[in-house]
């Protein structure tokens, strides 16, 4: 039941990506605005929960894999959320997003590598190697933000 869900859940998760990244050049900047912030705010979901089966809190390596599965494919489109004129309102987003592209897309290259790897790791099972790849998607994360978001008040 559970590994049919996964297939499901992934399956999904590309159909949407696949679904948004055609239909954003036509929605409003509001709208890929919020779009995004809600795809961030899945990520960060998925990160946190990661956390607390990597740090031992959390022992269901059904469900651990499975966010690795979502973060990854979240992951996979993070690129295609940031169309040209969405910073717009209230958006942690810099302009360096769309002044430096090159450098995001860097970024973002970054990030669905680190991403994969984990997913891969988690499907592995290796304790070890699954702690590595999950500082690589933090590091990965931290690379973006720093450079492309604002600082958030403490």
């Amino acid at each position: 039941m559970h590994r049919r869900f996964s297939v499901f859940a992934a399956a999904a998760c590309l159909a949407a990506i696949a679904v948004s990244s055609a239909t954003l050049a036509d929605t409003s900047p509001e709208d890929a605005k919020d779009y995004r912030q809600a795809v961030m705010s899945s990520l960060g979901g998925h990160v946190s929960a990661i956390s607390l089966h990597v740090r031992g809190r959390v022992e269901d390596e059904e469900a651990l894999r499975n966010h690795a599965e979502a973060l990854a494919l979240t992951a996979a489109g993070i690129d295609k959320v940031f169309p040209e004129g969405s910073n717009v309102g209230d958006s942690e987003a810099l302009p360096a997003v769309w002044d430096e592209p090159e450098a995001f897309a860097e970024a973002a290259a970054r990030a669905k590598e680190a991403t994969a790897s984990f997913a891969e790791a988690a499907r592995a099972g290796d304790a070890d190697a699954l702690r590595s790849a999950f500082r690589d998607v933090g590091a990965s994360c931290r690379g973006c933000h720093d450079r492309f978001r604002q600082k958030r008040a403490r």
